[in-house]
């Protein structure tokens, strides 16, 4: 059985292993992006929607770019907790057969104009993305302290290269190639990760015998103090980030004139994407050598909401830059201390179930902020960034004081 102190070593394989499959996760949602808007919302449709309106083309974009991330809110945990009951390899290929099914369907929908098959794809697609949380619930079954953070760092870069340089692949791809590029690029990722995933071997899973897999009151009781406020931080963090997120696109041509189509609005969104994977590189085990994982946690999400608040008040561009990065470096490396703070608190049989409820906070939130954004700036421009830096405050309060310890359960 592992103890506090032991770290337990993944192989570089299974390491690359399973960041792929997380990036999948991410990329097979971004990627895809730029393919949907040019089949439903640009003047080159195709026969998928040339006799719509452009108000209704609107209406079915947004219904399929919102379904998917509900249903997979649905299944993952469900889905999860079979990983952990059984198996999380067997899971994980079958959530990989299903997500290449998921990208194939899109295709032959382009071929035959028929919108129900790209919605069908989208939404078996999204199912297939359980894959995710199950391969991080490996890597925070088998480290501990600081290489836990590590790899939960790691988990964030990966997941934030997709978010930063999926859409702007998909864009060259659909351009280059047409609109099924996407879905073909995806496709081949996931018939690569399940190659890979046949090939490795996984560490010995804990699971429990005799356990109903679809009850969650036995993980609950399991777990330590702590677990649900944990679970909420993940939820506020990702929601308070979002909030400014897509607030930059209302800030930039109502408080400066800047066009999202311009050369300023590019580079300051790259940058964003470099200066969180950069820190995310350098900066959690630097920090963990020093202090515990719930005291830097504390830190981040109150530096995260001063600079939410500088976001809000900064009088130029160039002023608003220097905030960002200030901001994006702490918004980046407080994600692994609240996944480290919440993996903590649950048993090593129930990682699964916990990185996927993790990941169902985090597409809650991002679902959610997606629409109040556009309401809160009815209101006021910068009330979005305000929110968010009282998002983080509340963040900070919820911290739990007392580390948790070591859970094992016996098999």
């Amino acid at each position: 059985m592992p103890t506090s102190t032991q770290h337990l070593a993944l192989k570089p394989t299974t390491l690359l292993t399973l960041y792929s499959i997380i990036f999948l996760g991410s990329a097979g949602f971004f990627i895809t992006i730029p393919a949907y808007v040019s089949l439903f919302l640009t003047d080159h449709s195709l026969a998928i929607a040339q006799n719509m309106p452009i108000e209704q083309r609107r209406t079915l974009f947004g219904t399929v770019m919102s379904a998917a991330p509900f249903i997979s809110m649905f299944f993952t945990p469900l889905i999860a907790r079979f990983a952990d009951r059984f198996s999380r390899k067997t899971t994980m290929v079958l959530c990989l057969i299903i997500a290449a099914i998921g990208f194939a369907m899109p295709i032959y929908a382009i071929v035959i104009g028929s919108i129900a098959l790209l919605f069908a794809g989208n939404m078996i697609n999204s199912i297939g993305s359980a894959s995710q949380p199950i391969a991080q619930a490996i890597l925070a079954d088998n480290s501990r302290g600081k290489t836990k953070a590590t790899l939960m760092s790691l988990v964030a870069v990966v997941m934030t290269a997709a978010m930063s340089f999926g859409p702007a692949l998909g864009s060259k791809l659909s351009a280059t190639y047409g609109t099924q590029a996407p879905f073909y690029a995806c496709l081949v990722i996931a018939v690569v990760c399940l190659i890979l995933l046949n090939l490795v071997r996984l560490p010995p899973q804990r699971s429990l015998q005799n356990e109903n897999p679809l009850s969650f009151i036995a993980p609950l009781k399991r777990s330590q103090q702590g677990l649900l406020p944990c679970l909420a931080i993940v939820f506020i963090c990702q929601f308070s980030w979002s909030l400014y997120f897509q607030n930059i696109a209302f800030i930039f041509p109502q408080k400066w004139n800047i066009s999202v189509e311009s050369s300023f609005y590019q580079y300051f969104m790259m940058a964003i994407g470099v200066v969180m994977i950069s820190s995310l590189l350098i900066l959690p085990r630097i920090i963990l050598a020093r202090i515990n994982v719930n005291a830097a946690l504390r830190i981040t999400t109150l530096f995260a909401a001063i600079g939410m608040i500088l976001l809000a008040i900064t009088p130029t561009p160039n002023t608003h830059i220097a905030a960002m990065i200030f901001t994006a470096v702490m918004v980046a490396i407080s994600f692994p201390f609240y996944i480290t703070a919440l993996s903590d608190r649950a048993s090593e049989a129930d990682q699964g179930w916990v990185m996927a409820l993790s990941s169902a906070m985090v597409g809650l939130a991002w679902t959610l902020s997606g629409y109040l954004t556009s309401l809160f700036v009815n209101i006021n421009l910068i009330l979005p960034t305000a929110i968010a830096a009282f998002g983080y405050l509340i963040a900070m309060v919820l911290v739990p004081r007392k580390t948790a310890t070591v859970t094992v359960v016996a098999h």
